[in-house]
């Protein structure tokens, strides 16, 4: 019985990984930011910006916040660090955290820790590089904070009924929108993209299906390696603009710093994505299935 369980396993999640490719692959022919498009615009925004923020910290920089616009842009604000990486890896690491999750998410019995160590890394990272600080705030937000704060802590560690330590964690989240409102009013839809994104992905991860888990971070994979592939193609066509006509990007920052024309950085971004996404799909799901061939026969 279990034996054949298994054997259907693999058909199955075939199966969910083409829904989820499928979905993906709608998505991206939407022309425009849309209803359904944008939240899923600001999600890949955000790995873009991260990807840069997490090579400045790794190359011995400093990540000092970022943004997601509502216009679906994004800016990450760096200090030292390798300006050669940092700047390669919002087209590159938003290739590579498609390829990882993707072939991650494939490679466990049980997807849901995938979804919840997802979403609890996103939020983090959110809360500590969108701007929100304690040093940020006047002397009379800061006690008001504070303030909410002891009130917050004082229900829930005294209440002894469910009712009143529910209270306390309204109240602590009173204080967060407090603090969130005072510090970094001005980013907060990137608050919004990244906790979210997180709070969803906790949940899904707590209380989904294994076969909704899988679609999701399979739809999600799919979504980032393919819009990387995307936004770097877009890009290559950007940087062929007259340059008064052309925005501030990655291709024509890394010319600027290294030399190179802006499309050769461009279009080299564009090979690497292809190369970096395309080797997960083949270690994925191509190489296995040649692999129970192999057996099979």
């Amino acid at each position: 019985m279990q034996t054949a369980v298994d054997q259907r396993s693999p058909r199955r999640d075939l199966a969910l990984a083409v829904t989820a490719f499928l979905i993906a692959l709608a998505l991206l022919q939407m022309q425009g930011l849309t209803v359904v498009t944008y939240p899923f615009r600001l999600f890949v925004t955000m790995i873009h910006e991260l990807g840069h923020g997490l090579a400045a910290i790794l190359t011995g920089g400093d990540f000092v916040r970022f943004e997601v616009t509502k216009y679906g842009a994004g800016l990450a604000y760096t200090t030292g660090g390798s300006r050669f990486a940092i700047i390669q890896a919002g087209y590159l690491g938003t290739a590579l955290f498609g390829a990882g999750l993707l072939y991650v998410s494939h490679r466990v019995r049980q997807p849901g820790r995938i979804a919840m160590g997802l979403g609890v890394m996103l939020a983090a990272l959110t809360l500590l590089y969108s701007g929100i600080s304690v040093s940020r705030l006047g002397p009379v937000q800061l006690v008001a904070v504070s303030v909410v704060i002891i009130v917050a802590l004082y229900l829930i560690l005294t209440r002894e009924s469910d009712q009143g330590r529910l209270a306390g964690l309204v109240v602590a989240l009173v204080a967060g929108v407090m603090l969130v409102a005072f510090s970094s009013w001005d980013n907060t839809l990137t608050i919004v993209v990244g906790v979210g994104s997180g709070l969803v992905l906790i949940a899904l991860g707590l209380k989904g299906s294994r076969d909704v888990i899988a679609v999701t971070l399979t739809f999600l994979a799919f979504l980032t390696g393919l819009q990387a592939i995307t936004d770097a193609w877009l890009l290559l066509r950007i940087v062929s603009l007259p340059e008064g006509m052309m925005p501030l990007n990655d291709a024509t920052t890394m010319s600027q710093a290294f030399g190179g024309p802006a499309t050769f950085w461009a279009l080299y971004w564009v090979a690497l994505d292809v190369i970096v996404f395309g080797g997960a799909v083949y270690l994925t799901y191509i190489r296995p299935a040649r692999q129970a061939g192999q057996r099979s026969g």
